[in-house]
């Protein structure tokens, strides 16, 4: 929890400027008439704050709300001098920038910027250094595909009490505003973190919890990707690295064998009756082989029978589906067909329950099947299209069933062509008394050992992908549900810390509202923490100022009362509108001093800089007045020419 106050305002450029004096704890006020400039000194210190104000944006020309002495100003700047936890620190931020130059106690300039996207190594984010310093934590918000961080500037929605938003809104207009900036859960979450002791804790892991899912998503997808891709590569089960290592070795002791046996062989004759055995082991080994090719080829003539079969289904069904929605097309636009009419003259006719047009006894059900609606149309059109795809899904598992088939038939084919050329060779071995034929086989027996191994080492490559994509799975899985388990622990812990809090502000706030609204009787937060005034019961306009200035004052006051992340600072920007009356504003702004109760209870303080018509404000408060715009007291004044 960090307490933040601002100690003084400055606006410099070349053609005006402005200082305030020092700003105390408490109530500081500013009064002035219409159009001197005080939003716009409230603007100057958001500004500052890495608020964005439309009307200083030097890049839309055409802008009707731009501030003319601002924006055609040059060399123009806002500094603050804000304290956090009586630590203090200038903010420099240039008018049109998105720089914010922080100047610490210790005079080290550090360079921060607005806008997150353009945050590198060298340059942090104004809001996360802010928020830092403040003890809250910066965290995602993750809604749907989209995730962004929680800003200083989101909180400050219930800060500062502008004069643009509807007061009927409460919540300050977010600086983009869009439906996932208004949406309940962002101003759930805002409300949360201020006042709520642990919900900063819970948002911070929900917001991991979140990105962390949809990591584990993204590589789930990855490995069913690569699974995919596996199946389409192999035409087999791939295993895993330790069963790959163990082939690959078993494979290697095979070669050193094939190695030792051609040594041996290469020394000694041939041996006749040796080779006669040997060659009818092959021609065995021959006919093993084409009853094995004659069986995949009876399997390629019944797949290709299949396909055949299914392409003339598919071209039959498309056929039909094509009549079918001709048929619909001329039905639905000349109505030429109902149960009741004459296939002649095409005339309706009144005919008997039971009977058909030309008086036979008919059944109902049977005879009305003929004409459909327009829906019934759609609904035989589904089931046709669904048809299609079953077929459509069936041809190509076919096809991937004849691919593979093709590719057992090559291999037949070429395992018959070699045990020829082996039995061609071991028979010229007899006549020669040599064992070359059987030494060509080792020699080949060989090169299919590398080969397989070559494979093997390859697959090793892929299972091993495949084991470091499946261990990332299982990692961020156990990730996840350790985060959930967080994520519920603080969950209940926030809630149960809330609903305190919900009941304390709801005591706090039907108090303030009875004394700033006569007509009051009854107000509380709803389970969307917005305030509910008289049972929801319609009021004028007018009431819905107190209604909103005092939820403000509830925040900072239960940020007194109790340990949260509200900073103890409130800015007010002339809360007149909707036509609420001198004495009920004045009523209302002297309300504002009910914080000072808690400040010596609970040894702390806090800052609220009101803006305020002429003498707007409680008697009490004209010592609390450090400035004043009338007459030609402008908040910028023209600099003096040098």
């Amino acid at each position: 929890m960090g307490r933040l106050a601002i100690r003084r305002v400055v606006y410099s450029g070349d053609k005006y400027s402005f200082e305030s004096p020092y700003l105390n704890d408490g109530i500081v006020i500013m009064e002035g008439v219409n159009g001197h400039g005080k939003s716009t000194f409230m603007n100057l210190i958001y500004y500052g704050l890495g608020g964005r104000v439309q009307a200083f944006n030097k890049n839309d020309d055409n802008d009707s709300k731009k501030h003319n002495e601002i924006f055609y100003d040059t060399n123009n700047y806002v500094e603050l001098l804000i304290e956090i936890d009586d630590e203090k620190y200038e903010l420099t931020r240039y008018i049109g920038d998105n720089l914010i130059f922080v100047v610490g106690e210790d005079e080290e300039v550090r360079e921060t910027c607005v806008l997150r996207n353009q945050s590198d190594e060298h340059t942090m984010v104004f809001s996360d250094w802010i928020l830092g310093k403040l003890n809250i934590n910066v965290f995602d918000i993750v809604q749907g595909t989209r995730s962004f961080k929680l800003n200083f500037t989101d909180l400050l929605r219930l800060v500062y009490h502008d004069q643009e938003t509807e007061v009927d809104k409460v919540y300050k207009e977010a600086d983009n505003s869009n439906f996932l900036s208004d949406s309940l859960e962002i101003r759930k979450s805002i409300f949360e973190i201020l006042l709520g002791k642990t919900y900063n804790d819970y948002y911070s892991t929900l917001g991991q919890y979140k990105l962390t899912m949809k990591e584990l998503e993204k590589a789930q997808a990855v490995m069913d990707s690569y699974d995919e891709f596996l199946g389409e590569v192999l035409d087999y089960d791939l295993a895993n690295v330790i069963h790959i290592n163990s082939m690959i070795s078993e494979n290697q002791e095979m070669i050193e064998k094939v190695q030792i046996e051609r040594e041996i062989a290469s020394r000694e004759q041939g041996n006749s009756d040796e080779i006669w055995q040997l060659i009818g082991q092959q021609k065995k080994e021959l006919i093993l082989n084409q009853h094995k090719l004659e069986e995949w080829e009876s399997a390629k003539n019944l797949t290709t029978q299949s396909i055949d079969k299914i392409l003339y289904l598919i071209d039959e069904s498309e056929k039909e589906l094509s009549e079918i929605e001709k048929i619909r097309l001329v039905n639905k636009k000349l109505k030429l067909f109902t149960p009741n009419t004459c296939p002649y003259c095409l005339r309706e006719v009144e005919r008997e329950k039971g009977k058909c047009i030309c008086g036979n006894d008919i059944e109902e059900e049977q005879y009305e099947k003929f004409f459909y609606t327009d829906e019934e149309y759609l609904d035989i059109l589904k089931v046709k299209k669904k048809s299609i795809q079953s077929l459509e899904q069936l041809l190509e598992r076919k096809r991937q069933r004849l691919k593979i088939i093709i590719g057992h038939i090559e291999k037949a084919e070429q395992s018959i062509e070699k045990i020829r050329l082996y039995i061609d060779e071991l028979t010229k071995d007899i006549a020669t008394n040599y064992n070359s034929a059987y030494i060509r086989q080792l020699d080949e027996r060989e090169r299919e050992l590398n080969g397989i191994i070559l494979e093997l080492k390859q697959a090793k490559d892929l299972a091993k992908k495949r084991e470091t994509l499946a261990s990332q799975v299982i990692q961020l899985r156990n990730k996840v549900e350790g985060l959930k388990i967080r994520v519920d622990s603080f969950l209940n812990a926030a809630r149960e810390d809330m609903l305190n809090k919900k009941k304390d502000f709801d005591e706090v706030y039907f108090s303030l509202m009875k004394r700033a609204d006569e007509h009051c009787y009854s107000a509380y937060i709803g389970e969307d923490y917005m305030p509910h005034i008289n049972l929801g019961a319609y009021r004028e306009r007018s009431a819905a100022v107190p209604k909103r200035l005092m939820y403000f004052l509830t925040m900072l006051i239960e940020s007194l009362k109790n340990e949260a992340n509200f900073p103890h600072f409130l800015m007010i920007d002339t809360p007149n509108k909707e036509g609420i009356d001198k004495e009920n504003l004045i009523k209302n702004i002297g309300l504002l001093a009910e914080a000072d109760k808690y400040t010596e209870e609970m040894k702390t303080q806090y800052q609220i800089i009101l803006t305020t018509g002429i003498d707007t404000y409680p008697e009490e408060f004209k010592n609390n007045v450090f400035f004043k715009l009338e007459g030609e007291n402008y908040l910028l004044q023209e600099n003096c020419e040098k």
